[in-house]
Order: structure tokens, then sequence, then C-alpha cells
């Protein structure tokens, strides 16, 4: 800051006025004109200093494994069946898994790079049996009670045609059959069921 005789500078030092003047901005920007967006996701985010969040885009990678992530939450949960009465009971592995499963656990591959070289895998079938079925002695389970742990065992068969071609620098095209074996353990709780009662005859 400088002052002369002929022209007086400011009282105010300069760094004082350009942080009134972006505060002043900021205000405004936020709060009435149109860089404040008030249709966008107002209110979303409470710990954002102004009060305001936007959508940022994210990968379809990204996606995906958000999606699987969520998914895996809900399914990933040991169920608690109830006891099965009778001596001629069902078997206790009725529920295979299915080929969403089957195909999850198939190694993944890559698809390679177009036109120089891809892979793609087609016609593909699922066989699915089961080789194991064991039930453990009743036992106390914490925050389940008295149950029993069922393990089912199953082996899936995962064939398929696994295509390999490319178009330069040497154009060729081969197909070759393959099978992959998957093995899956699906266990559950199955609670235990109480004395046999006898009635008394009238």
């Amino acid at each position: 800051m400088s002052r002369s005789a002929r022209h007086q500078g400011p009282l105010t030092p300069r760094w004082v006025r350009g942080l009134l003047t972006g505060a002043l901005m900021a205000f405004f920007s936020t709060s009435f004109v149109g860089c404040g967006l008030d249709y966008v996701f107002r209110n979303i985010s409470p710990l954002h200093p102004t009060g305001w969040s936007f959508a940022f885009p994210i990968l379809p990678s990204q996606q995906a494994r958000l999606e699987a992530d969520m998914k895996r939450e809900d399914t990933d949960k040991v169920p608690i069946l109830d006891p099965i009465p009778g001596e001629f009971a069902p078997a206790s592995c009725l529920d295979p898994p299915s080929e969403e499963e089957v195909w999850d656990k198939v190694p993944k591959f890559k698809t390679g790079s177009p036109v120089f070289y891809e892979t793609q895998r087609n016609n593909v079938r699922i066989l699915i049996e089961k080789i194991g079925e064991k039930v453990d002695p009743c036992k106390v389970y914490p925050l389940a009670g008295p149950c029993q742990l069922v393990h089912c065992h199953y082996k899936c068969s995962v064939y398929f045609d696994e295509s390999y071609w490319s178009d330069y620098p040497i154009p060729f095209n081969h197909r070759k059959a393959r099978v992959e074996v998957v093995f899956i353990d699906k266990d559950h709780l199955r609670r235990c069921g109480g004395p046999a009662t006898t009635f008394p005859q009238p």
C-alpha cells in the first residue's frame, strides 16, 4: 500500500480485500445464482461445507463390483431352517447352486485385444451333481441356539466352446471344446427338533 499527496491509496490491505471478495462470491454462488444448482442433490451430504453434493461418473467395472458386493452382503448369510419332522423326511440338501453361482466360480479369462486377438466362450452347458451330504450332531451355536449344521457338497461341470480368432496380421479362427469342474459347498443350519411326544391313548 502506498500513499502520496496526489494519489491516496486505500486504507485496507490488499489481502483483506481479496479475502472478503472471495467469501462474498462464494456466498452468492452457492445461494442465489445459477451456480448453486438448487435441483442437484440438495442437502444429501450434511458433512460438506456448503451442504451441496454432486454426482460423479464411475466406470462400468466399478459399478459391477459395487453391485456384486451389495449382492454378496445379501446372500452371504447362513440360513436357519426349521426342523424336519417324521421318519421319512425329505433329503436335507434341496437347494443346489444356481447356474449364476457356478459361472462365477469358473476361472475368468482375458478377452484379448480386438482385431489382433480375441477370445470368447460360447455354448455353455452346466451339469450339477450332489456328491455328498452330512448332518452334524445337534449343538448350540451363538446367536442361533441349538441347531444342526448340514453340509451339502456339489460337483459342477461346465462345458463350453472356447473360440480364438485374429484378423491381423494373420487371420485365423480356432475353436476348442473345454470343460471346467467346480466344487461348491452349501452349508446351512437346521434347528434341532424336540423329543418325540407321545400322546396318551383315550
